[in-house]
């Protein structure tokens, strides 16, 4: 069966991609690297915020099934 790429599904990507990231970054930059921490600790957690954005992002895009 092959399935082809819309441009939603393209769109859901890029946003599922770029988000996470972007949130993630966030956190080490802007919140834990300005604490009294070590810095690979403060960017383990940043990784982590991005893996749990990423999965809670792809849950909701394409989590749920398409009733026919």
């Amino acid at each position: 069966m092959k399935r082809t790429m819309t441009l939603t599904h393209i769109i859901k990507w890029v946003i599922l991609i770029f988000v996470p990231v972007g949130i993630g970054t966030f956190v080490d930059v802007n919140v834990l690297e300005k604490l009294d921490i070590n810095v690979w600790l403060a960017r383990a957690i940043g990784c982590l915020v991005t893996v749990i954005i990423g999965l809670i992002l792809h849950h909701y895009f394409f989590g749920r099934k398409a009733s026919n």
